[in-house]
């Protein structure tokens, strides 16, 4: 298998999941995240690659002929995709059609890709956001660059014989993630001590289906494991089916940590647009496969918090509170 942004957040999990299946694993990462690239052992070579250099793509593939890709690499935080959107379109496009031009070196029966997008693909929909009913569309450059990906993927795939899986992917969360987030931002706010504690956010309604990585990682393993009995093309949600706006998060936060915590309105943080809801409909990932997200909202938060040096309290001693 070859694992591309196998360093990061997601990837370094995949690596591993692989690794524990048996799985001979090229790990490819460029180092854009700072995070190192899985240690060298008998089962994973790690390669640093820039997939925006073909050449150099193309000579991996030559040198170690995967028979399968998990294609994870993407510049996908959202402000530095606003900032500088060529940067996102030459990693993102650019990048993947790099990789698309690899994998056609291959023989066909190893045309296999499973891809990561987004949920953000979606229009801006109330209720379950499902691959078969809701309509796709893009709204910032991230999106825009996903939403492209999967034509570009799509098209690949028919033209050239391969197989695509796409991965819509839903809200991260976990230890290790290289970029800001919301949960790290709640907690280095409530750092001090006391009962009582105050934040200061932007928009607390928007609702996001949070999934933990762990989840995530076990989802992607299981579309590539899933790959060569179904489809030849397919869109499958990796998400949770819950959801829980900002102000239930920093709520259920205060509850794992037996404090109060009271929200601020603070202008300067205010999204002038901001997508409500984004809930995800995993039914068909579930029914295709058997995965199913392990972990609750509360696990995968008290699990953060701790790594974060935040301790939760017992239970039954927050339930109380």
């Amino acid at each position: 298998m070859l694992v591309t942004g196998a360093a990061g957040f997601i990837g370094s999990r995949v690596v591993k999941l692989l690794e524990a299946l048996g799985c001979r694993t090229i790990a490819v990462d460029n180092g854009y995240v700072g995070l190192p690239l899985p240690p060298a052992s008998d089962m994973t070579v790690p390669v640093t690659l820039d997939l925006r250099d073909r050449e150099a793509v193309q000579k991996v593939f030559r040198a170690h002929q995967p028979d399968a890709v998990i294609h994870l690499a993407a510049v996908h935080h959202i402000p530095t995709c606003e900032r500088d959107p060529n940067l996102a379109f030459d990693v993102n496009v650019m990048g993947t059609q790099s990789l698309l031009e690899a994998i056609e070196t291959m023989p066909e029966a190893a045309r296999n890709l499973v891809f990561a997008s987004s949920g953000a693909v979606y229009v801006w929909d109330d209720g379950p956001l499902t691959e078969a009913r809701t309509l796709t569309g893009a709204n910032d450059v991230y999106s825009i660059t996903k939403l492209t990906n999967e034509y570009q993927v799509k098209g690949w795939g028919q033209r050239k014989d391969g197989r695509t899986h796409i991965v819509r992917l839903f809200n991260t969360i976990g230890n290790g993630d290289p970029n800001g987030h919301l949960i790290p931002d709640i907690l280095a706010q409530v750092s001090g001590g006391g009962d009582v504690a105050t934040v200061r956010l932007g928009n607390v309604k928007p609702k996001r289906d949070y999934i933990y990585v762990d989840d995530v990682a076990s989802g992607f393993v299981t579309v590539l494991s899933h790959m060569l009995s179904g489809p030849r093309a397919d869109v499958f949600n990796l998400c949770t089916g819950q959801d829980m706006n900002v102000a239930e998060l920093v709520h259920l936060i205060g509850d794992i940590l037996g404090r109060t915590i009271n929200i601020e309105t603070d202008a300067a943080r205010v999204r002038q647009v901001d997508r409500l809801q984004q809930l995800g409909d995993p039914s068909k990932l579930i029914h295709a496969t058997g995965w199913r997200p392990g972990w609750t909202a509360r696990d995968a938060l008290t699990v953060i918090m701790d790594g974060l040096g935040h301790r939760a309290v017992p239970l039954a001693e927050s339930a109380r509170s």
